[in-house]
């Protein structure tokens, strides 16, 4: 019987372990790109959206290119940004986005060249809001309501014989209450890690960085690598401008730590140490990723930032929070940045 048990324990820890929480009015996609890889790829992102509250919604989404570019030029240009209905002002429009009925789920293929063009590389800033509601708040942005995202950034191969394809990474839309809070290194919630890390002739790593503060307020990420042994190798500092995207390719030996041997299953801590803003009430917020990529087939592995303290079981399920603060952060209806206006 105890034999049993274990087993069952087991098998529902192992249909549990990857289950997130997910759903959020802003969710951001840390990576998608129309563009020529390494290796010959050709990397392509759809992407899926569910509507999981209990009324219709639409969707505002914003492209950030990379590049460690100030973003803010491209969230305050509407021009620029995507939604569901042209009376609310947009101009690039997809009637998939508007009235996504509960429980429905909507799928955009190849979104950055079907909406930025070609050669482009940034992350996917995702706002849901009560359909029809967007101008009809002050300001505009609408009643913030709940969705999931999911994503797939995968590199398109045709055969001589006319096969095709694919190899790629599922990249989850992240709510944007998983962020990286300096304000919270007493909880331990202002770092991040990732294991895996491996480049050699075989893999090589890209890391990520998207800067979700309000649009002021850049940020200093610190970049530690570590070995197998645990032995720290080097130790990299980052400014990232306002609402940028950086992803370094190659990362361990050419793009970011300029290791001058291989690498194989280091891990990597990612911090932010400092900040800077002319905001009056700056909040700094920081999202990191990696994809370890097969260097033959282009294959990729996506790595998600990981936490190093448990979940707070007791105060989100409980309701026995002793302590206000050991949340990651405070309620604010649209969390760090809300959705940018006509």
């Amino acid at each position: 019987m105890r034999k049993l048990v274990l087993v069952l324990l087991v098998g529902l820890w192992g249909s549990v372990a990857w289950a997130n929480f997910r759903a959020s009015n802003f969710v951001i996609v840390p990576a998608a790109a129309a563009a020529p890889g390494l290796q010959g790829a050709t990397w392509r992102t759809d992407l899926e959206i569910m509507n999981v509250d209990e009324v219709p919604v639409d969707v505002l989404i914003v492209f950030l290119p990379t590049g460690n570019l100030n973003n803010t030029y491209y969230y305050d240009n509407f021009s620029r940004h995507l939604g569901g209905r042209s009376e609310d002002g947009f101009s690039k429009v997809d009637s998939k986005l508007k009235d996504i009925q509960p429980g429905r789920s909507v799928v955009l293929e190849n979104i950055i060249e079907g909406h930025w063009g070609a050669n482009a590389v940034g992350a996917l800033l995702i706002w849901a809001y009560k359909a029809g509601s967007f101008k009809q708040t002050t300001p505009p942005g609408g009643e913030p309501r709940k969705i999931l995202v999911w994503s797939r950034t995968y590199n398109r191969r045709v055969a001589d014989d006319g096969t095709v394809s694919t190899y790629g990474q599922g990249i989850p839309g992240i709510p944007w209450y998983y962020y990286i809070n300096p304000s919270k290194q007493a909880q331990g919630l202002n770092k991040v890690v990732f294991s895996g890390i491996r480049e050699d002739a075989a893999f090589r790593t890209n890391v990520g960085l998207v800067n979700i503060s309000d649009r002021l307020t850049s940020l200093e990420v610190q970049l530690t690598l570590y070995g197998p042994d645990g032995a720290m190798l080097k130790d990299v500092g980052v400014v990232l401008n306002p609402l940028a995207h950086e992803q370094f390719d190659q990362a361990v030996k050419t793009g970011l730590f300029q290791l001058q041997n291989d690498l194989t299953f280091g891990t990597l801590q990612i911090s932010v140490k400092l900040w800077r803003s002319t905001a009056a009430q700056p909040t700094p917020a920081l999202l990191a990723y990696v994809s370890r990529v097969d260097n033959v087939t282009n294959d990729a592995v996506y790595l998600e930032q990981t936490f190093t303290k448990p979940f707070p079981w007791e105060c989100v399920f409980e309701g026995r929070c002793t302590n206000p603060l050991s949340l990651a952060v405070e309620w604010t209806p649209w969390g760090p940045l809300p959705p940018p206006t006509p």
